[in-house]
């Protein structure tokens, strides 16, 4: 079909390769999120705690019940200052609801994900008159999206016009 050079070859494999094993959609399996903790009960839970996160592999974990990656981010104000905190954790998609079996007469515990749990993207929470002012919620589909937001929009728009850069070359 069309003669590319072998290094334009490879290239575009690469990309490509990276684009689907790093910001691919993420099915009912799980999801890789970070994960930091707002507070620590375990004294050896110090490393990772929120305001400690570092992007490192330390914060990685894998959630079985979510699709979704969540961050949260509230700012805390006071007289003479202000501190964001930012909390990033796989979306609480789990829902567990016991049904009862008539031919055992017992109760069984039913798990599902509830996908529809939340849409993807940011919006402001519910101010419930704290003087911190409402939290931001960012859900996110893609393994480790809850790094930044602004990252994985950069990539996007830097895969995107890599691409159109190519396709273009092939006409």
């Amino acid at each position: 079909m069309y003669n590319l050079k072998p290094s334009l070859q490879i290239m575009i494999l690469y990309i490509n390769i990276f684009y689907i094993s790093h910001v691919s959609q993420v099915e009912a399996e799980g999801i890789s999120c970070f994960k930091c903790l707002m507070t620590f009960t375990n004294p050896d839970d110090t490393d990772l705690l929120c305001s400690h996160f570092d992007g490192s592999a330390k914060f990685q974990v894998f959630c079985p019940t979510s699709t979704l990656c969540m961050k949260r981010t509230v700012q805390y104000k006071s007289k003479t200052s202000a501190v964001t905190t930012v909390q990033r954790d796989c979306a609480p998609q789990k829902y567990t609801s016991h049904t009862y079996n008539d031919a055992d007469k017992q109760w069984y515990k039913k798990e599902e994900v509830i996908t529809s749990a939340y849409d993807e993207g940011c919006f402001i929470g519910e101010h419930r008159g704290a003087p911190t002012g409402p939290p931001e919620y960012c859900f996110c589909s893609f393994h480790l999206c809850n790094s930044s937001p602004s990252q994985i929009g950069m990539f996007n728009k830097v895969y995107g016009a890599i691409l159109a850069m190519l396709i273009m070359r092939l006409l």
